[in-house]
Order: C-alpha cells, then sequence, then structure tokens
C-alpha cells in the first residue's frame, strides 16, 4: 500500500491482491494537460475544451455529459484510464485564481454539472478524479493555506457538490486537495476522507 501512494503521481500501481490493473492518469479539467503528452499521444496536443465556468453558465447539463463523453473517448485514444478533473469546488471570490477550473458559485449547479461530466466520462471507460476535495477555492497559497469554515458551511455549500458527484454520478475517484480545514490539513483528515 505504501508503494501505492508513493508513486500516485499520473498513474497508479497495481494492486494484486485485490485484482486493481495498473492505471494512467492524465490532469486537466478543462481536458488532458498537454504539456504531460509525450510524442506518442497525439503528437504532444490534445483537445482543449470550455472551461467548466462557461459550461456551468449554460446551465445545460447536457454540455457537461457530452464533454464527459469526449474527453473519454480522447482517453480511449491515448491510453489513459483516469482523470484528474473534474474540479467542483465554488466560486468563493470572484478574483479567486481557480474559478477557470470550477463550475460555479452554487453548489447544487456545480454538483449537478460534475455528475454529467463524470458519467459521460465513464460510459466511455475512463474514470475522473473529482477534484479538489475540499474548500480549495484560492490559488494563493493553496498548498497549505488554512481555511475556517463552520461545520454548516462545510455541508451546506462545499461539500455538497461532492456528494452530489459521488452519490448521484457515481466517481470512482476524487484528488483531495492541500490546504486545511481549521488546523488540519485536508489530505490527511481520516475524517473528512472518510
Amino acid at each position: 500500500v505504501a508503494d501505492f501512494l508513493a508513486d500516485g503521481g499520473l498513474a497508479t500501481n497495481a494492486i494484486d491482491s485485490i485484482g486493481k490493473p495498473p492505471c494512467v492518469d492524465s490532469d486537466g479539467p478543462s481536458g488532458f494537460n498537454t504539456t504531460i503528452f509525450g510524442s506518442d499521444q497525439f503528437g504532444g496536443y490534445a483537445a482543449s475544451y470550455p472551461c467548466e465556468v462557461m459550461i456551468a453558465s449554460t446551465w445545460n447539463w447536457r454540455m457537461a455529459y457530452r464533454m464527459g463523453q469526449s474527453v473519454g473517448a480522447e482517453a480511449e485514444a491515448a491510453g489513459i484510464d483516469g482523470w484528474y478533473g473534474p474540479a467542483c469546488n465554488l466560486h468563493r471570490a470572484p478574483y479567486g485564481g481557480r474559478n477557470f477550473e470550477y463550475y460555479s458559485e452554487d453548489p447544487y449547479l456545480s454538483g449537478v454539472m460534475c455528475k454529467y461530466a463524470v458519467i459521460g466520462a465513464k460510459e466511455e471507460g475512463l474514470y475522473a478524479y473529482v477534484k479538489h476535495f475540499v474548500a480549495n477555492e484560492s490559488e494563493a497559497n493553496r498548498s497549505g493555506g488554512y481555511t475556517w469554515l463552520t461545520e454548516q458551511a462545510l455541508r451546506e455549500n462545499y461539500l455538497k457538490p461532492f456528494e452530489i458527484a459521488v452519490k448521484e454520478g457515481k466517481t470512482l475517484a476524487i484528488m483531495s486537495s492541500y490546504n486545511r480545514i481549521g488546523a488540519t490539513r485536508t489530505s490527511g483528515s481520516y475524517n473528512l476522507l472518510t
């Protein structure tokens, strides 16, 4: 298990005891990040889709679904098993450096759009790492910043899009964030992650 966790960047190792095969993963909520592609995958290029805020601005879940299907088809052609996306954090401030990567300031709209992107990708055989779990709404100091909020705000707002993606979208993977909620790292919080 330690080797599995330690080597988890853009791929996951096999775990023979449970029959889990090795997987290749790729980053990018608006399609795959072209900087990770080698010359054998699309000649170094990948499709770039509209950012998630534009998808959500249509209020059309079919757009998110079709984007998920398209990303899934592209993954199949490139031999990619997992997608580090979509991202369903919230727009906490109008100048948030990650707002392009997130659907909306509304937890329900964000959750529904994320759910359908996940469903579309899964139909094409791609598993989506819904990210960045949770309360990672800032680009500044995102790898260790402290987020202070009440449990009610956490449950009703920041966890809601993830809940929809898991319960209704049946996502198979989640990417943890690096920030803290209070003084506890999200990636190290047993209570949050379970």
